[in-house]
């Protein structure tokens, strides 16, 4: 199969997507389009920055690789223009693919597209198939302009061939009749072999707990103010970079963070720290999503305390969830204080729950699929 996959910038940071395509790129021809953006830019400092960057890697030979690049993987670094509401910008965007792809449609074309606003750029063939891979909810994603979205989104949904959710969540807003659950994987092996821990937290005296990913307002920092605070034995280290307002909790001296790091690493951490936590805040978001470290966690066979949202709910009988502050932190507790058999027992049964998620047996089940599709009568 040919694919035209839209996506987020590839080797920007590795996700479900990305997987994916890694795989599928092993016996498929896959031409990768960077992010051509979810929202009109403004004058802020940060939005200034993400243009600025933009430009920087329109003109750069390669990325700073997070995930290995697969020899039949393409990635373009297209300039188009993110007022995509705007009909002139919507004609010269179209153009701008248009020079990128002039010979793609001399054989099927297989167009996945995780950013909705790609959706008016493709000009699709009745041989062609259109998948939608809906990740997250866009009406209330952090950083995306919902309204922008939204229109691109419905027409998608309306067009598509075949659409993946990865939450019921998301399932119970499409149309039932085409689309399939696809729930995130985890690089298996990664998260199960043997490292060496990360330097950084080798120094580090009493419980280490950790979560590794964006350090945004869907963290919930006041429970881990309060964690620290109530906890000072414990030590907490958060590996990714700060988004939202954090000096108060930076100011505790059991606190550790650490900038983002590449994927390859994060098992020299995770696979070594006392407890996994996924402290997240209850809004519309974290309820539509399945966040991709949960089965990274899962594999790494480390106890996992978690909020109370629904991706975590099918596995209460592997994660210890707190509803509540005091919950959570009584729930680190018990997980810290698991002895030598309850430790191995519960790591055998997450990473036996892993398994079964690899990001090959995801891909299998996408060739399956579109197999199916494309000879469907």
């Amino acid at each position: 199969m040919r694919f035209v996959v839209f996506a987020e910038d590839w080797a920007s940071h590795p996700s479900s997507t990305q997987h994916l395509f890694a795989e599928l790129a092993k016996n498929h021809e896959v031409h990768w389009v960077n992010s051509i953006g979810m929202r009109k830019p403004s004058f802020k400092i940060n939005d200034l920055k993400r243009v600025f960057n933009k430009l920087k890697q329109l003109f750069s030979e390669s990325n700073s690789a997070t995930i290995e690049t697969p020899e039949a993987l393409h990635v373009y670094k297209l300039p188009v223009l993110p007022w995509h509401d705007n009909a002139l910008v919507k004609r010269f965007n179209k153009w701008v693919y248009s020079q990128y792809f002039k010979n793609i449609d001399d054989e099927p074309v297989t167009y996945w597209l995780s950013v909705p606003t790609a959706e008016y750029l493709i000009t699709k063939q009745k041989r062609d198939k259109l998948i939608y891979y809906c990740g997250d909810d866009f009406s209330a994603l952090a950083g995306v302009d919902a309204s922008l979205v939204a229109p691109f989104e419905n027409s998608l949904i309306q067009n598509a061939d075949l659409i993946y959710v990865i939450s019921a969540f998301l399932m119970n807003k499409m149309p039932n009749h085409k689309t399939k659950m696809l729930s995130h994987g985890v690089s298996y092996d990664l998260f199960t072999s043997k490292s060496e821990i990360a330097p950084e937290i080798s120094h580090l005296n009493g419980p280490i707990i950790g979560f590794y990913g964006s350090i945004n307002a869907w963290l919930d920092i006041a429970l881990l103010t309060a964690l620290v605070a109530q906890r000072p034995s414990y030590q907490l280290v958060l590996v990714g970079d700060i988004v939202g307002p954090t000096a108060q909790l930076l100011q505790f001296k059991n606190v550790t963070h650490i900038p983002a790091i590449e994927h390859a690493r994060l098992a020299s951490f995770s696979t070594h720290w006392n407890v996994s936590v996924l402290p997240f805040v209850n809004n519309e978001q974290i309820r539509a999503c399945d966040p991709l470290k949960l089965k990274e966690y899962l594999a790494a066979g480390k106890p996992i305390v978690a909020t109370d949202f629904p991706a975590v709910k099918q596995y209460k009988t592997e994660i210890f969830i707190g509803k509540t502050h005091d919950q959570f932190i009584n729930k680190i507790d018990e997980a810290v204080s698991l002895n030598t058999i309850e430790r191995s027992t519960l790591k055998l049964s997450q990473q036996q729950l892993a398994k079964n998620h690899s990001w090959e047996s995801k891909a299998l089940k996408v060739q399956q699929d579109l197999f199916i599709l494309n000879h469907a009568v």
